[in-house]
């Protein structure tokens, strides 16, 4: 198979200036969404876990905690793969709530899948 071919097998997908604003913009929904639903510390997570049910923050719908999750999960694997040292605190803090025990990561992922839940359930 010689380039052309290669070339032609494939679909070439462009990113446009449209493209980076829309994605730009998604990912500051997904980030002030997290922000509002624990804060920026340990005990907004812990108080989050501990809520029978999260506190849901104005304005936001189920489609942006799905988009939150899975911004979640793909930073999860990046962590893994490539940055273990560098996201260390994320990763390797443990938040105890009751008998349960969460690394921050996964305790932030626990409450945008039991705010999932939740909403589902209206």
């Amino acid at each position: 198979m010689d380039e052309e071919e290669f070339d032609s097998r494939l679909q070439w997908n462009t990113f446009t200036t449209k493209d980076a604003a829309h994605a730009d913009a998604r990912l500051r929904r997904c980030a002030t969404l997290a922000f509002a639903l624990w804060g920026t510390t340990v005990e907004g997570v812990t108080r989050q876990l501990l809520a029978p049910t999260p506190q849901i923050p104005p304005g936001f719908d189920l489609a942006d905690f799905r988009d939150l999750q899975r911004t979640l999960e793909k930073q999860s694997m990046f962590a893994a793969r490539y940055c273990r040292s560098t996201f260390s605190p994320f990763i390797s803090l443990t938040i105890s709530v009751g008998a349960q025990r969460f690394t921050l990561h996964e305790a932030c992922c626990e409450i945008v899948r039991r705010a999932i839940e939740y909403l589902e359930s209206l």
